[in-house]
């Protein structure tokens, strides 16, 4: 969802040049833009100013400074200039907006997205956790089961950031407008804070924008975008996004491939693997099975874990646990697989609704094997709740041998792209 972005209007020559020190006027009215105008779309503008309020243009490349407030318009000084297209955002960094977080618009899209069966809803510009309340309300009326992504991006929201991050389902680093409101020198910091939060907390976490940003236009990064890239696997991220970079860059296929590429290299690194720590107190059986299943995978040097599962709960538990085995989830229920791709390390992996374990596992080996996930004499966790038709809370944990020989993997051209073993793009 969109959420409450406030952005200038448009001018007369679709831009102007603002120079430092200048005096501008950014008014509420609905008026072409002109030298020393700026319209903005944000009508409660003045009341959102005072005196000395920053505000950031085009996400922060250029800098105001209030001087005065009115009644439907802004007097500011220009501090850093530069040129202002059509429909740049604009900032108030610590500004107490005053602004539903959820916009008619937002209303328009959430209904067309629940229509359509999405599994998770974004939810942008979150400052507090009524925000997501109100939103989960909205869709439970609506009789959907959609998660809600929280995008971080207000130095309000970090604030309020351990309420918002347990009410969340997922969690987003939106780096752009966080790095406006709270301050670029700050962003590293906070990035890891949050990111550090969801991994104790068990919510997943993606770390999004500008990551290969000049790969928008060249067909190669720059070191310090491997090198960030990199810290956000090592900081702890379930998913990396990419932006303008596959959205509308000149190379989108090497963008997702060298994205690939860094991760699969920090990820070869062992001492990633097996963040466990025996002196916690569990919470729950399912937690427990899932600890106890990644330290079983380490000391059996297992080739997966896999999680018969329903509602996908013990493979996220797992995840948190990073692994170094496959984890793979289970299930005949196609939306819990889908909700489960966003989060670290898990793979997915569709079978026909068993009446027993033993009837499920025989898919599964044959699946396993078909994919190239395991081999013969290769042992594999399980993790289930029994009894399995009871479909209940995860409470058992067993391990099996691949035993079976008559099973030959598919070839490439078979296979869905994720298993194939040349995935150059």
């Amino acid at each position: 969802l969109q959420g409450p972005k406030i952005r200038v209007g448009r001018f007369e020559n679709g831009a102007i040049d603002l120079e430092d020190g200048e005096q501008v006027r950014i008014t509420i009215d609905d008026v072409k833009g002109a030298p020393g105008l700026i319209p903005s779309d944000f009508k409660e503008l003045p009341k959102s100013c005072r005196p000395g309020t920053k505000i950031m243009l085009d996400d922060g490349l250029l800098e105001l400074r209030v001087d005065s407030v009115g009644e439907r318009e802004v007097l500011a000084t220009v501090i850093y200039g530069g040129v202002l297209k059509d429909r740049k955002g604009m900032n108030i960094p610590g500004g107490e907006l005053a602004v539903d977080c959820l916009t008619e618009k937002d209303l328009i899209d959430l209904a067309f997205g629940i229509d359509n069966d999405v599994d998770y809803i974004a939810l942008s510009f979150v400052r507090r956790g009524d925000d997501i309340r109100k939103l989960r309300e909205m869709i439970a009326a609506k009789g959907s089961s959609a998660r809600i992504v929280s995008k971080i991006e207000m130095l309000e929201a970090v604030e309020n950031l351990e309420e918002i991050v347990r009410l969340s389902d997922a969690v987003m680093v939106a780096r752009g407008d966080l790095a406006v409101e709270v301050g670029q020198t700050r962003l590293p910091q906070i990035q890891k804070q949050i990111v550090s939060l969801c991994n104790s907390i068990g919510r997943p976490v993606i770390t999004a924008t500008q990551m290969l940003d000049s790969m928008t236009e060249n067909p190669r990064p720059t070191r310090a975008e491997i090198t960030d890239v990199a810290n956000a696997v090592l900081d702890g991220s379930d998913a990396l996004m990419l932006s303008a970079e596959s959205a509308s860059g000149r190379f989108p296929f090497r963008c997702i491939q060298t994205m690939h590429d860094i991760i699969s290299e920090v990820e070869r690194n062992g001492d990633y693997f097996y963040d466990m720590r025996m002196e916690e107190q569990f919470s729950s059986v399912a937690e427990a099975i899932g600890a106890a299943s990644a330290l079983s995978a380490m000391k059996l040097e297992a080739s997966a874990i896999v999680c018969l599962t329903t509602s996908g709960k013990t493979a996220s538990l797992i995840s948190g646990f990073r692994p170094k085995a496959r984890v793979i989830a289970v299930t005949h229920i196609m939306p819990t697989l889908n909700r489960l791709e966003l989060v670290w390390g898990i793979q997915t992996l569709k079978i026909d609704p068993y009446s027993s374990s033993d009837e499920a596992m025989n898919q599964i080996e044959e699946l396993l094997l078909q994919y190239g996930l395991v081999k013969p004499g290769d042992k594999v966790i399980l993790t289930l709740g029994v009894p399995v038709l009871e479909r209940g809370t995860t409470n058992a944990l067993r391990v099996y041998t691949i035993c079976r020989e008559d099973v030959e993997r598919l070839s490439d051209d078979e296979l869905p792209t994720r298993f194939k073993k040349d995935q150059v793009l």
